[in-house]
């Protein structure tokens, strides 16, 4: 089983830095971003380290633009679909993608779902499937999957501190195992979303093992961990928290190959 952890982990030292601690501490592959200073060359920086490009996680900001229709629509909707051909044009195929942005959810509107409806058009044109994840408003995952969940680009990313300090209880990971393509994993106490490292949190990870070993899941385990959002890590080099990440990874992996850990 893969394991991978999201290149943004801190903004304390360069790219560079980053990718070189995730190598060296065993990790298989990588999650990326997409700023604006190394969306063009943050995959041969990767390809470099010798880390596989698991998937790139497009901007998130003003997501709500494509539903309501404002002056920065045109803005996030291109910004979107120039992830899309930079993606494909280094070889990622698979884009995490929030469906909205906030707590206030937007109006469902026929712009929303053009504007979808054209992204999602734009991905398949280009070999690309877009992962849209479970965030504030998971309802919109179902907007989404109910229209566009036949299509060959459109698939499902599971972040599973976000049920825990979102929507308890949603249990989307078994509602949309079909279309599951990847996984966000990190911890919280309930009421933030700290993105702590697996087990720091109140989440139950034996639970979850179970649940991915019900559906079958064959995919990556990927930690999507930041050091700068908990007070515990701050005391702690990048190097030692990215050491910590890959000993819960593997006890997350333990734990879903033989049993409780």
């Amino acid at each position: 089983m893969k394991l991978n952890m999201f290149a943004d982990f801190t903004a304390a030292i360069p790219l560079e830095d980053r990718l070189a601690l995730i190598k060296e501490n065993g990790f298989d592959g990588v999650m990326l971003g997409f700023s604006e200073e190394y969306k063009h060359n943050q995959f041969e920086l990767a390809d470099k380290t010798g880390l596989a490009v698991e998937n790139v996680h497009s901007p998130f900001d003003r997501m709500n633009a494509l539903w309501d229709k404002r002056s920065d629509s045109t803005a996030i909707y291109n910004r979107t679909a120039d992830c899309i051909r930079i993606c494909a044009e280094n070889n990622v195929s698979r884009i995490v993608v929030h469906p909205t942005d906030g707590l206030v959810p937007p109006q469902v509107s026929l712009f929303g779902m053009k504007n979808f409806d054209g992204l999602i058009s734009t991905a398949a044109n280009y070999g690309v499937k877009l992962l849209f994840e479970n965030i504030q408003l998971p309802s919109f995952l179902d907007i989404l999957f109910d229209k566009f969940g036949v299509s060959e680009s459109v698939g499902f990313c599971y972040d599973i501190g976000h049920e825990n300090c979102f929507t308890k209880g949603e249990d989307r990971l078994v509602k949309h195992s079909g279309l599951l393509e990847a996984l966000h994993i990190h911890d919280n106490e309930g009421s933030s979303d700290s993105h702590m490292l697996p087990f720091d949190g109140n989440i139950d990870y034996s639970l979850f093992a179970e649940k991915l070993k019900t559906i079958g899941y064959e995919g990556a385990l990927s930690l999507e961990v930041f050091r700068d959002r908990s007070r515990q890590y701050t005391q702690i080099s990048a190097d030692e928290f990215v050491k910590k990440a890959k000993q819960a990874a593997d006890r997350l992996e333990y734990m879903f190959t033989e049993g409780e850990c």
